[in-house]
């Protein structure tokens, strides 16, 4: 899980400004959409504030008459029939139209318009089709009428942050009414119409607030921490709201009388994803939807009071338009059926939904994509269609342009075939570090992560199992496995010690506890802890630490200390540990900033192992694919399980990458993980990349000692030479592009990067003095540094525990300069 690690400035202030205002502008990643003053982490606001694309039904509206049901699917507006389930589409065009609401008298409808770099509000007038359209050039979100219909209270980023305004809709008179920092959302009226309720995101904490049009105060009516899909509606006639709030991977209904909060009535039971209630006209029915087994939305409804809910049918798709079928065949060179991922786009740039399986947007491209398991059949509005499928970062992206015409079907057969083939090389694949939920909109299990990863062509996937604050994300199948077709999904842990690093995990089957402290944490227990304990309990489970997503900026670290770029107990856990891992390839941050660490552990004698992860999440709804940062290891004749991959990550026998596919191999035989040799040696080098790569740099002991020509993209080149190896030390070989790119499909990095894992000379862990002397040098120093920012955060609270690992890790890099 992604955390931006705060300078010795920034750790005095509180959580929530820390976790997601702090700048990530070197990062990766950044944003799509216009970017907020007081967001760093644009991905969650992107992710959980944003409207989502899905096949199913999303965000009922109940109308004034109590007859018709306004809500989302596939990308338009419909308007339902609810005694002949009949739903008839309202919107059209190229934008994901979303989160209807009525207007009081049941003429018109208002909803966010996401057109991929940005959002607007519509006004639609029912009778004549008429669209007003209230925009900016930032964020626009969540419509709600006035409970007198003559305003339009909505939310907008222009002012940095996004605020609840209001609109006169006769004059156009337009007023900012909240000025907090971060999100201000799900606008409500209240019954009476003069006051207006609201949700307040700001870091950990999300509230839901009464703003009194009258009077002028705003107050907390209920708090929340971590609850992404903590939304709300009004009763029409009373005091009573409706809102959806988690306990622990579930999201169950309940119901509050604002006059009287001391009980909540809790309306659903066992385990449901319940999400965006609303009343009916009458108040005493709540529609929401939740998914099925396929992880499409359905359209519920219950009374207010509780009971059993039914799912709400909808019979019939009035589409409005002419309609044909696309069949989709996907294979393999040998003809047989594979799954791929997929992305349809109609020409004016409309984006498909899936109907097997959730539908996912990348935050690089804004390209949607699913997964489809060797063919699949749509049903579309007429019109010429690209249909891309790539399966993995080393397959070209494979097109083809399909005519849907009036009642007639048509077929598009998509061959992939992959410019290297991993397992005829001897690798396998893994990612170390996923998540399978974390507040997404597609709650997942291991048979979703199972069908991704059998698009992305990836052998083995470990999804940390996480915190957010007193939830406990998947926390009940940690050590869990399960094996289909040959791919391994193993549940791991995720320790989120945000000031301290955060860290992974992997091959343990109980949890570390705590899952989270910090000096800008709240304070559960003696508050004296290090990281140093997480890497204890792995050595005693026989499992393995990986610090993960440590390096945001491509530049040195190492010159910029005092800011505190690297996680603060990284350099003393590297230095004392007998085994670490270090995230070199991450979605977020920078391979080649992990680079100056990785080198530096290296060169004093550490084989600390080379980890990659993707750091996105199966149930989210904008996120990366899995894979996108991934190891390929060498087994040697060993039986795929979860702990021979890791041992062989940990060994270093092989190479972490973004895409491009990298080999290396010096004195004939020796790969890397393996030894050879100091003095004159042949070396050898494979590169290959469905990307432009335009640097090859050979590397000993954290120097580049040469550098070569690229390669275009589908391109394979061998590369040979012959160098000096010192006495000690390691040399490896790197690829990469020099510039960071929007659009890099396959991949969905915005740098493509690979790097093989270290060959040692004469033993595994030796070293060149004078390279030793400079690292030892240079690590103290961020030892140094981080003690100074980790005081100035917990002031005059002991930290015995971290301190005492800083001067032992001091003190054994001061015996590497003797």
């Amino acid at each position: 899980m992604r955390y931006t690690r705060p300078s010795f400035l920034i750790v005095l202030i509180s959580f929530t400004a820390f976790l997601f205002s702090s700048s990530i502008a070197s990062a990766q990643w950044t944003n799509r959409y216009s970017k907020l003053d007081d967001f760093g982490h644009h991905v969650y606001l992107e992710e959980h504030e944003l409207p989502i694309l899905a096949y199913g039904p999303t965000d009922p509206a109940p109308a004034p008459d109590g007859k018709h049901l306004a809500f989302a699917a596939r990308g338009w507006v419909w308007n339902l029939n609810l005694e002949t389930g009949d739903a008839i589409r309202l919107t059209k065009g190229p934008g994901i139209d979303a989160r209807p609401r009525w207007s009081p008298d049941g003429n018109k409808l208002t909803l966010v318009r996401d057109e991929g770099r940005n959002t607007a509000i519509i006004v639609l007038d029912l009778k004549s089709g008429k669209e007003t359209r209230i925009d900016t050039p930032a964020i626009e979100l969540d419509p709600e009428f006035s409970a007198n219909g003559e305003w339009l209270y909505y939310s907008s980023g222009i002012s940095g942050s996004i605020n609840v305004r209001r609109r006169n809709l006769a004059t156009g008179v337009d007023e900012q009414l909240t000025d907090l920092r971060q999100v201000e959302r799900n606008s409500r009226s209240l019954a009476g119409g003069t006051s207006l309720m609201y949700l307040h995101g700001l870091g950990a904490n999300r509230v839901l607030r009464i703003k009194d049009m009258q009077s002028g105060s705003d107050t907390i009516a209920l708090a929340q921490t971590l609850t992404y899909h903590f939304t709300a509606d009004a009763h029409p006639d009373q005091r009573l709201i409706v809102y959806s709030a988690p306990i622990d991977n579930d999201y169950h209904l309940w119901t509050m009388d604002l006059d009287d909060p001391r009980a909540k009535h809790r309306l659903t039971e066992g385990h449901p994803f319940a999400l965006t209630p609303a009343f009916s006209a009458d108040g005493n029915q709540v529609f929401f939807v939740e998914l099925d087994e396929n992880r499409q939305f359905r359209l519920m409804r219950m009374d207010t009071y509780g009971g059993a809910p039914e799912q709400v049918l909808i019979k019939n798709w009035e589409l409005g338009e002419a309609s044909g079928n696309l069949k989709i065949q996907v294979s393999d060179t040998s003809g047989k059926p594979t799954t791929a991922r997929v992305s349809i786009v109609r020409e004016d740039g409309f984006p498909v939904a899936f109907h097997e399986d959730a539908t996912y947007a990348d935050p690089q491209t804004g390209r949607h994509y699913f997964y489809v398991e060797g063919e699949s059949e749509f049903n579309l509005p007429i019109g010429n269609y690209e249909i891309s499928a790539v399966r993995g970062p080393l397959t070209p992206v494979v097109k083809s342009t399909i005519s849907v015409e009036e009642n007639t079907s048509k077929e598009a057969n998509l061959s992939i075939s992959p410019i290297w083939d991993a397992s005829a090389a001897g690798y396998v694949s893994a990612d170390h570090h996923v998540h399978l939920n974390g507040d997404g909109h597609h709650r997942a299990k291991h048979k979703d992560a199972l069908r991704a990863m059998a698009g992305e062509d990836l052998d083995l996937l470990a999804p940390m199992s996480w915190n957010r604050w007193e939830r406990r994300i998947d926390a009940s199948i940690l050590g869990k496995e399960t094996i289909q077709d040959g791919r391994i999904v193993v549940q791991s842990q995720e320790v989120r010690s945000h000031f301290h690093g955060h860290v992974s995990l992997l091959g343990v089957d109980k949890p570390y506890s705590p899952w989270f402290w910090g000096p800008t944490n709240p304070k559960l227990g003696d508050p004296d802890r290090s990281n140093g304990e997480v890497v204890d309990f792995a050595d005693r489970m026989d499992g393995f630490t990986t610090y993960v997503h440590p390096i945001e900026s491509d530049s040195d670290p190492f010159e910029q200390l005092a800011s505190g770029p690297i996680p603060i107990e990284l350099i003393s856990d590297a230095v004392l540990a007998d085994r670490i891992g270090l995230e070199m390839v991450c979605a977020w941050t920078s391979p080649l900033g992990n680079s100056e660490v990785w080198y530096r552990l290296l060169n004093i004698g550490n084989p600390v192992a080379a980890m990659s992860g993707t750091d996105m999440w199966v149930d989210f709804h904008r996120t990366m694919a899995a894979g996108t940062g991934r190891n390929y290891v060498r087994l040697d004749g060993k039986e795929i399980t979860s702990r021979s991959v890791l041992e062989a990550a940990m060994a270093g026998k092989g190479f972490v990458t973004t895409g491009p596919a990298l080999l290396f191999r010096v004195g004939g035989e020796a790969q890397p993980g393996d030894v050879i040799g100091s003095g004159r040696q042949n070396w050898t080098a494979t590169l290959a990349s469905t990307n432009d790569i335009d640097i090859v740099e050979l590397v000993v002991n954290g120097k580049v000692v040469e550098t070569f020509k690229g390669i275009k993209a589908g391109e394979t080149l061998e590369y040979q030479g012959e160098i000096v190896l010192p006495e000690g030390g390691w040399i490896a070989i790197r690829a990469y592009t020099s510039e960071l790119k929007e659009d890099t499909w396959p991949t969905m990095h915005a740098r493509p990067f690979a790097h093989t894992s270290p060959i040692w000379i004469e033993s595994i862990g030796s070293t060149d003095p004078d390279s030793r002397e400079k690292a030892a040098a240079d690590l103290i120093r961020a030892i140094d540094a981080s003690e100074s920012i980790a005081k100035r955060a917990y002031g005059e609270i002991e930290m015995n525990r971290m301190m005492n690992r800083f001067e032992e890790a001091r003190k054994k890099l001061r015996g590497m300069m003797d």
